[in-house]
Order: C-alpha cells, then sequence, then structure tokens
C-alpha cells in the first residue's frame, strides 16, 4: 500500500489552537528568516498578543474551513485512488502535524509515502518548509521512501479547474468581458532576492488562465505584512487604478489558493471587495473555491499515480 499525504497550512478551531498556530508559524525560518533567538521572542509575542485579533477574523468568517475541506478532499480522493491507496491529511502549523500523519503511516507499516503539498506555486515560505519537515522526519525514519510532489501551476487540470469556475462565475453574475484580477498572497520581497521562483509561477499561470479565457488580466497580492518589504502591487490599489482607468467590470481570481481561508472570506470578501464597491459603478466580485472540484481530484489522482 502507498499512502497520500495532502498537506496544508492549518488553521485553528479555537483559540488556544489559534495561540499554538501563531507559536508554529513564526517561529519556522522560512516564514521569518532570521536566527533562532529571535524567532522564539517573535513567535512568543505574536502568539500571546495576537490571538485575540485573529480570532475575531475567524469568528466573523464562521471558522476556517481548511481543515473541513482537505478532510473532504482526502475522502474524495480516496475514493478516486482505491484500496492500494490511503490518503491522509497533515498541516505545518496544525494538528495533525505533518511528524504525527507520517508516524501514523510508518504504525501502519506503509514505508513509500507520497506528500502532495496543496500549494499551486511552490515558494520558499510554503513548499520548502514542507520539504525541511519531511527531510528531518527521514532523518529518524530511515526505512521510509517519501517523495515529495512539485509545484502543479503550469497542469492542464488546474488551469481548466480555474478557467471552468471563472466560466461559471461570469455567466452566474451574468457579467460581459470582465477583467480578471488574480490576487496571489504576497510573499517578503527578501524570499524573490534569494531565488524563490514564485512571483514568476503566480504570473505565468495567471496568463495561461487568462488565455484559456480570453479575458484581460492583471496580477496582484493581498495579505502582506509590511507593503515596503512585500511584493506588489497591492489588490486594493490595482482594484482603485482600474476603476479609476474606467474599468466596469472586475473579477478577483485567489490564484495562489486552493481552497476558501481567512485571506480569501476574510480579506478578499469582508474588506477588499466591498470597499471596492463603495461609490463606484464597477461590478467586482470574487471567484469562490468549491471544497471539490473534479478537475483538482484529476490533478492529484495524476501526478500521484505518475509518480
Amino acid at each position: 500500500m502507498i499512502g497520500v499525504l495532502l498537506i496544508n497550512l492549518g488553521g485553528a478551531e479555537n483559540q488556544a489552537e489559534l495561540k499554538q498556530f501563531y507559536r508554529r508559524m513564526f517561529l519556522d525560518k522560512h516564514i521569518i528568516p532570521a536566527p533562532y533567538f529571535f524567532r522564539n521572542l517573535l513567535s512568543l509575542y505574536i502568539s500571546k498578543t495576537r490571538f485575540k485579533t485573529g480570532w475575531i477574523r475567524y469568528e466573523m468568517i464562521g471558522g476556517t474551513p481548511i481543515k473541513k475541506d482537505t478532510q473532504a478532499l482526502v475522502v474524495a480522493l480516496q475514493s478516486k485512488l482505491g484500496n492500494e491507496y490511503l490518503v491522509k491529511e497533515a498541516y505545518s502549523y496544525s494538528n495533525p502535524l505533518i511528524t504525527e500523519t507520517i508516524d501514523y503511516f510508518s504504525k501502519k507499516n506503509i514505508t513509500n509515502i507520497i506528500a502532495v503539498p496543496l500549494y499551486p506555486q511552490a515558494s520558499i515560505t510554503t513548499t520548502s518548509s514542507v520539504v525541511a519537515d519531511i527531510d528531518k522526519i527521514k532523518k529518524t525514519h530511515q526505512q521510509l521512501k517519501t517523495t515529495v510532489l512539485p509545484e502543479f501551476f503550469e497542469n492542464n487540470h488546474f488551469i481548466s479547474f480555474w478557467t471552468d469556475l471563472i466560466t461559471k462565475h461570469i455567466s452566474d453574475n451574468k457579467l460581459n468581458k470582465p477583467l480578471l484580477i488574480f490576487s496571489a498572497h504576497s510573499i517578503p520581497l527578501a524570499c524573490i532576492k534569494k531565488g524563490d521562483t514564485y512571483q514568476q509561477s503566480i504570473e505565468k499561470s495567471a496568463k495561461l488562465i487568462a488565455e484559456k479565457c480570453n479575458l484581460n488580466f492583471c496580477v496582484s497580492y493581498q495579505s502582506g505584512l509590511n507593503k515596503k518589504t512585500w511584493i506588489g502591487p497591492e489588490t486594493p490599489e490595482t482594484i482603485e487604478s482600474l476603476i479609476n482607468k474606467g474599468t466596469k467590470e472586475i473579477v478577483l481570481i485567489p490564484i495562489s489558493f486552493i481552497g476558501e481561508n481567512l485571506e480569501t472570506l476574510y480579506d478578499l470578501d469582508r474588506i477588499i471587495v466591498p470597499n471596492a464597491q463603495n461609490n463606484n459603478s464597477t461590478k467586482v466580485s470574487r471567484v469562490r473555491i468549491p471544497a471539490i472540484h473534479p478537475k483538482f481530484l484529476q490533478l492529484i489522482e495524476q501526478m500521484v499515480k505518475i509518480d
């Protein structure tokens, strides 16, 4: 039997979990590229001071759907792959952690594991962190053969996944020929200077999808911590510029995500889109991401079986 491990960022389901989530995230050197002493102090500070504000946002969106949707993906993929595979989920900063799920596979005598980071465009801040965690685990589980699958932003199933969602959104909202804004989560400029290909991959996948939709597009970034030190342009400023130029229909696509989360349900739906709709005649809307989509299931099934 082959183990398939779907890896996502994670999310909190109560305040205690949110404190732990912040603690783990900001202790990760792939998120904060600084000495351990500094990361340790920063993660302690953030986990104790930011969790209340953060939890208010979680409550406003009805709680993060990341775990529920990832679990639904596990069930759907298990059904497609059959009994030759055992599909489980793990998270970088929430339980079950990657270590815990690999331990589970090991206890089941499953030594061949295919890890699938659910990040379309690889980055130091996401995929590299997953690879580092698995490399660390290999040192204590030397009998395991663990393969980490690559980014998939150019895969035809991924392009079709977004094309289908965009086409349906345009039809459902009776839009004519909107301009597409591919809004990706920002990352520190320091990562790009270190050779991170994330921004290039975002722009390439946006181009491929827009071409298949036969629509004009641009790329912007959201949810960055610092305007001067994180990649841009920022999504709110991009929308404002397009509105000022007379653009009448704008559709936002959260291109760096494969499921709903705090950045889509709060940052986009509660802040960015409502602010853009105030006092102007431009229609601004956002494509939603279903928990399960046949094209995305086909993508993962193809990647796993090719490996």
